[in-house]
Protein backbone atom coordinates (compact mmCIF):
# COMPACT_ATOMS: atom_id res chain seq x y z
CA UNK A 1 0.00 0.00 0.00
CA UNK A 2 1.34 3.71 -0.75
CA UNK A 3 1.73 5.76 2.05
CA UNK A 4 -1.24 8.80 2.15
CA UNK A 5 -0.68 11.64 4.31
CA UNK A 6 -2.88 11.09 7.08
CA UNK A 7 -5.64 14.11 7.14
CA UNK A 8 -8.91 14.82 8.55
CA UNK A 9 -10.14 14.67 5.41
CA UNK A 10 -9.03 11.29 4.18
CA UNK A 11 -12.64 9.08 4.26
CA UNK A 12 -12.18 5.66 3.02
CA UNK A 13 -15.88 3.80 1.86
CA UNK A 14 -16.68 0.63 -0.03
CA UNK A 15 -19.92 -0.92 -1.08
CA UNK A 16 -21.86 -2.35 1.12
CA UNK A 17 -20.79 -6.07 1.78
CA UNK A 18 -22.94 -8.74 -0.11
CA UNK A 19 -24.22 -5.82 -2.35
CA UNK A 20 -21.56 -6.64 -5.27
CA UNK A 21 -19.74 -10.09 -4.97
CA UNK A 22 -16.58 -9.81 -3.00
CA UNK A 23 -13.89 -9.34 -5.42
CA UNK A 24 -15.26 -6.22 -6.75
CA UNK A 25 -15.24 -4.45 -3.12
CA UNK A 26 -12.61 -2.05 -3.07
CA UNK A 27 -12.08 1.15 -0.15
CA UNK A 28 -11.72 3.85 -2.05
CA UNK A 29 -10.83 7.25 -1.02
CA UNK A 30 -13.71 9.54 -1.19
CA UNK A 31 -13.16 13.31 -2.79
CA UNK A 32 -16.79 14.69 -3.02
CA UNK A 33 -20.17 13.58 -2.20
CA UNK A 34 -23.87 15.11 -3.10
CA UNK A 35 -27.04 13.78 -1.34
CA UNK A 36 -27.21 11.12 -3.87
CA UNK A 37 -23.40 9.87 -5.24
CA UNK A 38 -20.03 10.20 -3.30
CA UNK A 39 -16.84 10.04 -6.01
CA UNK A 40 -13.56 8.52 -5.80
CA UNK A 41 -10.37 10.03 -6.05
CA UNK A 42 -9.86 7.37 -8.88
CA UNK A 43 -12.62 9.14 -10.59
CA UNK A 44 -15.60 6.62 -9.95
CA UNK A 45 -19.24 7.91 -9.00
CA UNK A 46 -21.36 6.00 -6.26
CA UNK A 47 -24.87 5.84 -5.44
CA UNK A 48 -24.55 7.02 -2.06
CA UNK A 49 -26.85 4.35 0.06
CA UNK A 50 -24.78 1.33 -1.79
CA UNK A 51 -21.83 2.30 0.02
CA UNK A 52 -20.48 2.60 3.66
CA UNK A 53 -17.62 4.24 5.40
CA UNK A 54 -14.96 2.05 5.99
CA UNK A 55 -11.24 2.46 7.71
CA UNK A 56 -8.37 2.96 6.17
CA UNK A 57 -7.41 -0.51 4.22
CA UNK A 58 -4.30 -2.13 6.66
CA UNK A 59 -6.10 -0.54 9.66
CA UNK A 60 -8.87 -0.52 12.19
CA UNK A 61 -10.81 1.87 13.28
CA UNK A 62 -13.19 1.81 16.09
CA UNK A 63 -16.94 2.11 14.82
CA UNK A 64 -16.04 1.68 10.75
CA UNK A 65 -15.84 -1.69 8.83
CA UNK A 66 -12.83 -3.29 8.21
CA UNK A 67 -11.76 -2.05 4.90
CA UNK A 68 -11.58 -4.35 1.69
CA UNK A 69 -8.61 -4.29 -0.85
CA UNK A 70 -7.63 -0.96 -1.50
CA UNK A 71 -8.36 1.12 -4.68
CA UNK A 72 -4.61 1.72 -6.01
CA UNK A 73 -6.24 4.39 -8.87
CA UNK A 74 -7.44 6.26 -5.25
CA UNK A 75 -4.40 5.70 -4.00
CA UNK A 76 -1.96 7.22 -6.17
CA UNK A 77 -4.47 9.72 -7.23
CA UNK A 78 -4.38 10.69 -3.59
CA UNK A 79 -0.79 10.81 -3.14
CA UNK A 80 -0.09 13.28 -6.03
CA UNK A 81 -2.71 15.26 -5.57
CA UNK A 82 -3.54 18.99 -6.45
CA UNK A 83 -5.95 20.29 -4.64
CA UNK A 84 -6.74 22.94 -6.77
CA UNK A 85 -7.58 20.71 -9.31
CA UNK A 86 -9.61 17.25 -7.73
CA UNK A 87 -10.40 14.88 -10.32
CA UNK A 88 -14.36 16.15 -9.98
CA UNK A 89 -15.37 17.11 -13.44
CA UNK A 90 -17.92 20.25 -13.49
CA UNK A 91 -19.96 18.44 -15.85
CA UNK A 92 -21.33 15.03 -15.24
CA UNK A 93 -18.68 12.39 -16.62
CA UNK A 94 -20.07 9.79 -19.25
CA UNK A 95 -20.04 6.72 -19.78
CA UNK A 96 -16.50 4.87 -20.07
CA UNK A 97 -15.00 2.89 -22.44
CA UNK A 98 -14.38 -0.16 -20.19
CA UNK A 99 -17.42 -1.44 -17.47
CA UNK A 100 -15.20 -3.91 -15.03
CA UNK A 101 -17.48 -4.23 -12.35
CA UNK A 102 -21.17 -4.46 -11.52
CA UNK A 103 -21.26 -0.73 -9.96
CA UNK A 104 -19.85 0.40 -13.18
CA UNK A 105 -22.80 -0.77 -14.89
CA UNK A 106 -25.29 0.60 -12.30
CA UNK A 107 -23.95 3.94 -12.77
CA UNK A 108 -23.57 4.09 -16.67
CA UNK A 109 -27.38 2.56 -16.29
CA UNK A 110 -27.93 5.72 -14.34
CA UNK A 111 -26.64 8.11 -16.36
CA UNK A 112 -28.14 6.72 -19.48
CA UNK A 113 -31.55 6.66 -17.87
CA UNK A 114 -31.03 10.29 -16.63
CA UNK A 115 -30.39 11.50 -20.49
CA UNK A 116 -33.57 9.87 -21.50
CA UNK A 117 -35.35 10.91 -19.17
CA UNK A 118 -34.72 14.85 -20.09
CA UNK A 119 -35.22 14.14 -23.67
CA UNK A 120 -38.53 11.93 -23.14
CA UNK A 121 -39.22 15.55 -21.26
CA UNK A 122 -38.04 17.64 -24.03
CA UNK A 123 -39.40 16.34 -27.06
CA UNK A 124 -42.92 16.69 -26.65
CA UNK A 125 -42.30 20.23 -25.94
CA UNK A 126 -40.84 20.72 -29.20
CA UNK A 127 -37.44 20.80 -27.96
CA UNK A 128 -34.87 19.25 -30.38
CA UNK A 129 -31.89 19.70 -29.55
CA UNK A 130 -29.72 17.95 -31.61
CA UNK A 131 -26.32 18.69 -29.87
CA UNK A 132 -27.71 17.06 -27.04
CA UNK A 133 -29.50 14.20 -28.59
CA UNK A 134 -26.41 13.62 -31.19
CA UNK A 135 -24.35 13.67 -27.83
CA UNK A 136 -26.58 11.07 -25.51
CA UNK A 137 -26.63 8.52 -28.79
CA UNK A 138 -22.77 8.88 -29.02
CA UNK A 139 -22.97 7.44 -25.13
CA UNK A 140 -25.83 4.64 -26.13
CA UNK A 141 -22.60 3.28 -28.50
CA UNK A 142 -19.90 3.66 -25.75
CA UNK A 143 -22.53 1.63 -22.99
CA UNK A 144 -23.41 -0.66 -25.97
CA UNK A 145 -19.63 -1.86 -26.72
CA UNK A 146 -18.74 -1.88 -22.78
CA UNK A 147 -21.36 -3.95 -22.13
CA UNK A 148 -20.75 -6.30 -25.05
CA UNK A 149 -17.31 -6.72 -23.55
CA UNK A 150 -18.72 -6.74 -19.95
CA UNK A 151 -20.66 -9.94 -20.32
CA UNK A 152 -17.97 -11.58 -22.77
CA UNK A 153 -15.59 -11.42 -20.10
CA UNK A 154 -17.99 -12.48 -17.75
CA UNK A 155 -19.36 -15.26 -19.85
CA UNK A 156 -15.71 -16.52 -20.01
CA UNK A 157 -15.25 -16.67 -16.23
CA UNK A 158 -12.57 -13.81 -16.17
CA UNK A 159 -12.59 -12.26 -12.85
CA UNK A 160 -13.59 -8.58 -13.68
CA UNK A 161 -11.61 -7.20 -10.71
CA UNK A 162 -11.14 -3.43 -11.41
CA UNK A 163 -12.99 -0.83 -8.87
Amino acid sequence: MLDTPETTSTHHFQHWFGLVPEWCRFAHIRCDTSDFHVISWCGQRYQINEVEECSRPGTATPGLAPAARECTDCEVQFAFRNVAEPPVRAEPPGIPARIDTPSQILSAVHLLRDGLDCETRQIPLGNLDTDRLGHLAGQVEIFARALRRFCWLAGTGERLNRS
